[in-house]
């Protein structure tokens, strides 16, 4: 199924005052403009400093998967424990989303404060996890903080998509390359720290870059004009309702749900298979899921400009498809140079993919409801991510690490 570009909306063409209640109740209308010099002042800034809050999200995201053979072997976890703890963390995500996109849209003027809460509240959290001495702690603050890496992206790509309506598919893989950037640096620095830290001072640690991070960003945007909707919990609930029955809606959520499963079964189990069946060292580890992601900062936003001018699903399919053959690579050649150059491929992949799926759940939600389509897209990833670890899991016990990594590909296919 074929999905034009949006269409270029002149900025002649404003929308009279009452426009935001034309699509749904409460909605506000998209920043109507079509060149960087039309915009709001600020417009660069916003978006940067977005991007940088997203780098640095994802620094920790990215770095966490590092730690997890550490935590494996310090709270003494069998493979199918660690896929339920990854697995309760996903959940965990997923929720957030409902309440984050009701609150993005809601209250879109005070995005600059949510963001930078969000990055502290991060560090906060990982500091508890840090000092958790049983799985059950570990559970519900590594549960925690995966709810604010989720909860960041309904007010940081609902403001991006409105305000940058006409590039949408660019503005969203640049962001998307701010993530490829923290999951390049998150490993390498994560690996580079358990060579003289343990993983609970990591954690502690990551508090100050966090914090620093948060005052750039509110310092970068605080005062972006943009107003806020008027939508209460019930113009939100109906309006998320409809927009995850569209069929079009649907058919977004399905390719993202397999992609999910597929990403976050690498995620948790790439680095264990490395660290346990190659046996190689930690900064290695964080070396080789360093080598699948670089490649991204340079993909996204090549594929950002070819969603804009080619079509949705025309850049799409093909992507699943390469990630699908990239996985496979893995499992049949094991160690060596095809090896990396599979992991190579698949960091091509595995970050510009989520961006090119976030950008046509958009364009089905339209500009009025931006934040809402964020949190469908988003939520039914984590739905499907929640399932992707555990599963894979299940498949490694019986059958090893590499059988649990190679499960990921047919998934990435469907």
């Amino acid at each position: 199924m074929e999905s034009a570009r949006p269409p270029d909306r002149p900025a002649s063409q404003a929308l009279p005052a009452n426009a935001e209640h034309a699509v749904s109740a409460g909605a506000v209308a998209p920043l109507n403009t079509s060149s960087d010099a039309g915009r709001p002042p600020g417009s660069r800034s916003l978006l940067w400093a977005i991007v940088l809050g997203h780098a640095v999200k994802h620094v920790f995201a990215s770095g966490f998967f590092i730690l997890l053979p550490e935590i494996k072997a310090s709270l003494a976890l069998s493979n199918t424990g660690l896929g339920a703890f990854s697995t309760f963390r996903s959940v965990a995500g997923g929720v957030s989303n409902i309440p984050s996109g009701f609150f993005a849209e809601r209250y879109t003027k005070r995005f600059s404060p949510m963001l930078a809460g969000i990055l502290v509240f991060i560090g906060v959290f990982q500091i508890a996890l840090a000092r958790s001495v049983n799985i059950i702690d570990a559970t519900i603050y590594a549960s925690l903080t995966s709810m604010l890496f989720t909860a960041y992206h309904p007010p940081a790509l609902g403001v991006l998509s409105r305000v940058y309506y006409d590039r949408r598919g660019l503005a969203i893989s640049l962001h998307g390359t701010g993530a490829s950037i923290g999951e390049t640096l998150g490993p390498l620095l994560a690996g580079a720290l358990l060579l003289v830290m343990s993983w609970r001072m990591v954690l502690q640690v990551g508090f100050i870059p966090l914090a620093i991070a948060a005052l750039v960003l509110w310092l970068l945007t605080r005062r972006f004009p943009i107003e806020s909707g008027s939508s209460t919990v019930a113009d939100y609930a109906r309006g998320f309702a409809g927009l995850a029955a569209s069929p079009q809606m649907l058919l977004v959520l399905a390719a993202a749900g397999a992609f999910a499963a597929a990403q976050s079964a690498i995620f948790t189990f790439l680095p264990v298979y490395v660290r346990e069946d190659l046996d190689k060292s930690t900064f290695t580890v964080g070396a080789y899921v360093t080598l699948a992601q670089v490649v991204g900062i340079g993909a996204q936003p090549v594929m950002g400009y070819l969603l804009d001018r080619v079509g949705r699903w025309t850049v799409i399919v093909p992507a699943l498809f390469g990630l699908a053959g990239a996985l496979l690579t893995l499992y049949l050649t094991g160690e060596g140079p095809m090896f990396l150059l599979g992991l190579a491929v698949a960091g091509a992949f595995l970050f510009s993919t989520t961006a090119l799926l976030v950008t046509a759940a958009c364009d089905v939600g339209g500009d009025n409801v931006q934040a809402t389509t964020v949190s469908i897209i988003y939520g039914g990833i984590s739905a499907f991510t929640a399932l992707g670890p555990l599963a894979s899991g299940l498949v490694a016990d019986p059958f090893g690490v590499r059988s649990g990594v190679v499960y990921a590909s047919p998934m990435a296919a469907l």
